[in-house]
């Protein structure tokens, strides 16, 4: 009996690669290396996950405490002085399970804390680490907590307030100072004329940019009642503040590794304080406006235009680029929606 050839079927062979060696294979040329390479290797590991993981909790410690601080800050002006962190979990995160609930009654009206850091002649000092104040620039969208003291446990997390200088609205040097890495980013795009707020338990203080320069570590001129302006139109933006400055110090440069050898000095003039009041507004009277003889009227090919309502006897017309301007100035933008995170970790 005779049957026909018989067909087996071979697997492929493995190629090389990753793939074709096994775990055990792995381990045993890591086992196979000198005794001090494998060790040092492993404290590099070790090295380098301890100091990732210690910049997250440095950034994440500040980032929270600026979040938390801006809405103490708020809840003091709005006569709740005794807020914790747990009211901050319970009335501004969805962790409030956490911490009981949410606690919206309002405590007791807020004195000593506005008494003690108001501007008034003869007022005491504020305590070491106490909270003065919040810095803001709009344009730089910078916002940060001041604190009093400028040791290291308050700049690491709040901008600090130099002790031997005044407090805001006083006749002098009120200067602050933070790291250039971290809240004082932003002050490298600052430019002269940006506006400064302070906003302290007493009001708001605005100051305006009037000088910026870099000075060595050493030069503490900056320091003084006059700013140690080193030309004469600085002193004279200076005197019409009628000797109320700000100034604003850092480290330089701004992308330096390691300890910054300069100074960034930001220098700004009192414009406006609690006690004065911005200037009322005059109502202009209507001006009538006549029909005019002939409407004239102009087509354009290149852009679509369509009739304003604007006026009740002319005619007006307004391309589309400018209704797009004039709809997002009138406050008919679609509001942008937040995420999760926002909405757990936001300034209040």
């Amino acid at each position: 009996m005779t049957t026909g050839p018989v067909l087996v079927r071979v697997g492929l062979p493995p190629k090389p690669g990753l793939h074709s060696h096994s775990r055990a294979r792995r381990l045993a040329r890591l086992r196979s290396l000198p005794r001090p390479l494998l060790l040092l290797r492993t404290v590099l590991v070790i090295f380098g996950v301890a100091a990732l993981g210690y910049y997250m909790y440095a950034v994440a410690n500040e980032y929270v405490y600026q979040v938390y601080e801006n809405w103490a800050f708020d809840q003091q002006i709005a006569g709740r002085p005794l807020v914790t962190f747990a009211d901050y979990m319970g009335e501004r995160t969805p962790f409030g399970f956490l911490v009981g609930g949410r606690n919206s009654e309002p405590t007791a009206p807020v004195t000593k804390a506005v008494e003690r850091h108001s501007a008034a002649p003869g007022a005491p000092r504020p305590e070491t680490g106490s909270v003065l104040g919040k810095v803001n620039i709009d344009r730089l969208k910078l916002s940060a907590i001041v604190r009093e003291g400028v040791d290291n446990a308050t700049l690491s997390k709040a901008v600090g307030h130099v002790p031997s200088t005044v407090l805001p609205g006083e006749a002098g040097n009120f200067a602050i100072a933070a790291h250039r890495d971290t809240l004082f980013r932003a002050l490298k795009d600052i430019h002269n004329g940006d506006i400064v707020t302070f906003e302290a338990p007493a009001g708001a203080y605005q100051y305006q940019v009037f000088s910026t320069r870099i000075v060595k570590p050493s030069d503490v001129r900056v320091l003084q009642p006059d700013g140690g302006l080193p030309n004469a139109n600085d002193m004279a933006s200076a005197a019409n503040a009628h000797g109320k400055l700000l100034t604003m110090i850092t480290c330089y440069p701004f992308y330096y590794v390691g300890s910054a050898p300069k100074r960034f000095i930001v220098q700004a003039r009192l414009i406006l304080s609690p006690a004065a009041s911005p200037p009322p507004q005059v109502d202009q009277p209507a001006v009538a406006v006549a029909k005019p003889a002939t409407a004239t009227r102009s087509i354009s090919l290149a852009q679509n235009r369509v009739p304003a309502a604007d006026h009740a006897h002319t005619v007006s017309y307004v391309s589309r680029p400018v209704r797009r301007i004039q709809k997002a100035q009138s406050g008919a933008v679609k509001p942008k929606r937040h995420g999760f995170w926002h909405k757990v970790f936001r300034f209040s």
